[in-house]
């Protein structure tokens, strides 16, 4: 536990010198962490390891260490046989075996003006199949999953401007899309 490495800090910008604090653990291979701009409540997308890819959601409020469980969950299943680490064990909003993809790309809430049915909907897709979804938190679950109507073929990550706007970014050719 005394390591750095693998777990998520916060750090203190202000102060010269300041500590880094360990805050989480138990991400496996975080591909996209996003602020929900409105509330502050943080989305992470981890990569499984064979099977399960997950969607974690800490509200801005959680207090303590978290645990996020790998490597003794990978997602809600069990991955291996051994006691889990320090924290209050955190389990992911939303998981999907690899049928259906197999990396997923975290993303963001969206803000925007654009698209009024889609604010507060946190939209996130998979590198492998190009599939977008997108779901809302109630109460600490995902509700109101829905199937994007459309793919991104090779979808790398997810951004927001500052009007909070959603892009996608593909690494087939380069492409960058604006979700409108």
């Amino acid at each position: 536990m005394q390591s750095l490495l693998g777990k998520m800090l916060r750090l203190d910008v202000r102060r010269l010198g300041s500590t880094p604090e360990i805050v989480a653990l138990g991400l496996r291979n975080p591909w996209r962490y996003s602020f929900d701009r409105a509330t502050g409540d943080l989305y992470i997308g981890d990569v499984g390891q064979n099977a399960v890819e997950e969607v974690d959601f800490t509200p801005r409020a959680s207090k303590g260490l978290l645990n996020y469980g790998w490597d003794v969950y990978e997602g809600s299943s069990r991955f291996e046989d051994k006691a889990p680490g320090p924290g209050r064990l955190v389990f992911p909003v939303y998981e999907y075996g690899h049928d259906p993809g197999c990396t997923v790309i975290g993303g963001f809430v969206y803000r925007g003006a654009a698209l009024p049915a889609e604010r507060g909907r946190y939209v996130f897709g998979d590198y492998c199949s190009g599939q977008v979804w997108s779901f809302r938190v109630t109460g600490g679950k995902a509700t109101a999953l829905r199937t994007e109507p459309f793919r991104i073929s090779s979808l790398s990550s997810f951004g927001e401007d500052a009007a909070g706007e959603l892009y996608a970014t593909s690494q087939d050719g380069g492409v960058v899309f604006r979700l409108s």
